[in-house]
């Protein structure tokens, strides 16, 4: 089946506040980096948009995930954070997991892009580093679709909140997910059929992140401390 072409690009930008001697201002800084972050559009009508804004929970690096029809608006933004000085970018591109899964032949049903929405309250970013040593690419791209069969199934019938981005020409996985409690996140990436048949060749890295807007909210707001 094909599927329609579309000229919105997709990146990761991991953006770290370096250290400084004289120590740094954390939620002011922060709080810079996120009003750059935005959505704009050009007179010629290309568009950036801004997916989401998080914050590593603990640790003075931001995520966001952005959408441009046009490189220069994605080059811009860098620029744009770079004029504060004091950062590191690192840009991945990357491609919504749901495109990556129609060329593994999952049901169309279940590779419909995510409309939900992430909570505030639980979330984790889970990157996943794929190897296969002692199978061969058909067998790890067949596990590859039970493991995405599994997941988008777990979405779609138990609305499970997860937002999921491959990284393009790499087997890496961002996964995002609200989770009750940190045991929840843990049960579910032993459960995974590619941890159980494929466990040895993964790599994952937990983190726990915060809207950046809704951190710059109650790191400012005094009540949360009383």
């Amino acid at each position: 089946m094909a599927f329609p072409k579309s000229n919105m690009k997709m990146f990761l930008l991991v953006i770290e506040i370096l250290p400084q001697k004289e120590g740094i201002d954390l939620p002011n800084k922060l709080q810079k980096l996120e009003c750059l972050l935005c959505d704009y559009k050009t007179p010629s009508r290309a568009v950036t948009r801004v997916v989401y804004k998080f914050k590593v929970s603990g640790e003075s690096k931001i995520l966001s995930v952005i959408q441009t029809t046009n490189i220069i608006g994605l080059e811009r933004t860098v620029a744009g954070l770079s004029r504060l000085g004091g950062i590191q970018v690192e840009c991945q591109p990357i491609m919504n997991f749901e495109t990556f899964c129609r060329n593994l032949q999952v049901s169309e049903q279940l590779t419909k892009l995510y409309t939900g929405s992430l909570c505030k309250e639980g979330l984790y970013w889970l990157q996943f580093d794929l190897e296969y040593h002692g199978k061969s690419s058909d067998d790890f791209l067949a596990l590859w679709k039970k493991e995405a069969d599994t997941i988008l199934t777990a979405r779609h019938k138990e609305g499970t909140s997860v937002e999921l981005y491959k990284v393009v020409a790499q087997r890496k996985v961002h996964v995002f997910i609200n989770a009750t409690d940190a045991e929840q996140v843990d049960f579910l990436s032993l459960k995974l059929p590619m941890m159980q048949e494929n466990g040895t060749n993964v790599q994952i890295t937990c983190k726990a992140l915060q809207f950046l807007e809704d951190y710059s909210q109650r790191i400012n707001s005094a009540t949360e401390f009383m």
